[in-house]
């Protein structure tokens, strides 16, 4: 797999081949250019992690290489892996429009980092980064500021779509200026990197706007009890529509979940959902009659953990769902999170509530192209050469289908860590695979997805364990360091010698204050879990043995 330093190259590191984890590398003069950095998340039931995120171990001696970040919008499968691989990529100038800024800044600060600069990006301009020439322009998706980006170098033109549809009427920001797509872009584009989510489905989805009229007419319906309405918190435009139909209607909302409140914040450092005057707090909720209530809830893909979850289970402290309340999905379901949100959904139903979602109400539209929105890209760019992203193999096999019988007349398909040479005058063609995968988050550590930790770790569904075992003469005094065995928790020899001298330094005063054994470890235990807290965040099983010789 040789490659010249003068070769124009595209990489995904994530997003190709699977929906989620956008990461899209771009090489030329031997410089790098990383369009998005985002997540996926864990769709099964073994809780062993949460995020899984790009494995980027193909950039580890190139970092000095990489001249910038661009990122696209503001969702988390483009922006979520960024704080937390941030530092691993040799801190690279951070490029994006204001509200992508804002969320992003949000997530850094939730981690401790805070003063992090992220530069701004403005529709219509060129920025230079290195040898790459870029202009952003706006689309609309299901997010404020989704942006596509044409990638200009001396060997050829690459105009990367991110995430989009048409919509006519998207209520926050502007529609797509398919005026300006064709001036700047018609004849001038030789790689068109397009988003596949939506190419089986024939029709467009449908307008924000129409979500909007649909939702006052069940808001202005619905008289007994209160509505609560999941959604993804990232879509602003959805949340004004409900805030807007519940004012219309004489009902106030209560926004629950952290990430909703978060994107509130930054909606509104952007001048978004401002001057609404029937946003109440938790306290003010419970005073209000239910018919007067509407609650927007994260966890529209099941999450356990997330507000929906705990409504429906009657976890919260003091909100539960009843017969009279109406529940609404106003979302769509993430491939793989079907069982987790057909859940939620039975015990909805089991508590008597009346549901609400696509299939039997307009209250979604989705944010991605059908196929008559890619005839129209296809028209407005004229690319030469096509390679779909965004979606799964079945996704991109069938956009190739699609894309030839609207005459591109070339297709790669590619998937993640395939390496593709796209020069101007050359054969443009896959030369060879990377280094990709999947890197998770436990705690705070990333770990490989193939780590043998992490199948010792489903084993047991817990942070992990510990095993420690004290060796002890007839007088009660260490005769050799505490021996610790912990194979399903991610430390490193440099932790674990740490834990070593802290048992060692603090076992005399602990052996003092304890009347026996069982004390003892309980003491013992509580210091290791406590260690292990504040080290990497978790709170593995802990199990002391003592043996005396």
């Amino acid at each position: 797999m040789k490659y010249s330093e003068n070769n124009l190259i595209y990489l995904p590191l994530g997003g190709s081949g699977e929906i989620g984890m956008n990461c899209n590398l771009f090489h030329f003069k031997d410089s790098w250019l990383m369009v998005d950095l985002g997540v996926t998340f864990n769709d099964n039931d073994s809780g062993a992690y949460d995020l899984i995120l790009p494995n980027i171990e193909f950039l580890k001696d190139k970092i000095n290489k990489l001249s910038a970040l661009i990122l696209t919008h503001a969702h988390e499968d483009h922006i979520g892996a960024v704080p937390y691989l941030y530092e691993n990529l040799g801190s690279p100038p951070i490029f994006c429009t204001a509200f992508t800024a804002s969320v992003l800044k949000r997530k850094f600060e939730s981690m401790g980092t805070n003063n992090i600069k992220i530069n701004l990006l403005k529709y219509g301009s060129e920025f230079n980064f290195g040898p790459f020439t870029i202009e952003l322009f706006s689309m609309t998706h299901s997010i404020p500021e989704s942006s596509s980006i044409l990638i200009k170098t001396q060997n050829g033109n690459i105009f990367h779509t991110g995430d989009w549809k048409i919509d006519p009427q998207p209520l926050v920001g502007d529609p797509i200026d398919d005026s300006n797509l064709k001036v700047k872009l018609k004849d001038r584009v030789d790689i068109m990197i397009c988003d596949s989510t939506n190419v089986f489905e024939r029709k467009p989805s449908g307008s924000e706007g129409e979500v909007r009229d649909n939702l006052r007419k069940i808001f202005n319906q619905h008289h007994n009890g209160k509505i609560v309405i999941t959604c993804f918190a990232s879509n602003i435009a959805r949340i004004e529509s409900i805030i807007k139909a519940s004012e219309e209607s004489d009902k106030c909302c209560l926004l629950l979940g952290r990430s909703l409140r978060r994107i509130y914040e930054s909606a509104q450092e952007n001048n978004l959902l401002m001057n609404f005057k029937n946003i109440i707090t938790e306290k003010e909720a419970k005073m209000l009659p239910d018919e007067n209530l509407v609650i927007i809830c994260t966890g529209s893909q099941g999450e356990k953990r997330a507000a929906l979850s705990r409504v429906v289970n009657n976890n919260h402290k003091f909100l539960d769902l009843n017969k009279k309340d109406l529940l609404i999905f106003s979302s769509r379901e993430i491939p793989g999170n079907e069982k987790r949100i057909n859940n939620v959904k039975s015990i909805a139903k089991k508590r008597g509530c009346t549901l609400l979602d696509h299939t039997n109400s307009k209250v979604h539209v989705s944010g991605h192209p059908s196929k008559e929105e890619l005839e129209k890209m296809y028209n407005w760019v004229s690319p030469d050469l096509l390679i779909p992203n965004h979606g799964e193999y079945r996704h991109l096999e069938e956009h190739i289908k699609f894309s030839k019988e609207n005459g591109i007349k070339k297709q790669i398909l590619v998937e993640n860590g395939d390496l593709v040479i796209l020069d101007r005058s050359g054969d443009r063609k896959i030369i060879g695979k990377v280094e990709s995968g999947r890197t998770v988050l436990k705690g705070n550590r990333l770990i490989p997805l193939n780590d043998k930790f992490l199948s010792n770790l489903n084993l047991i569904n817990t942070d992990g364990e510990v095993f420690i075992n004290i060796i002890l003469d007839l007088n009660d005094n260490l005769m050799t360091d505490p021996v610790i065995f912990c194979p399903s928790v991610p430390i490193d020899d440099d932790i674990k010698y740490e834990l070593k001298l802290l048992i060692s330094k603090d076992f005399d005063k602990l052996c003092n204050n304890s009347f026996d054994d069982n004390i003892l470890c309980d003491q013992i235990k509580s210091n290791v879990r406590s260690f292990f807290k504040n080290k990497i965040e978790l709170k593995p099983l802990t199990f002391i043995e003592i043996v005396r010789i």
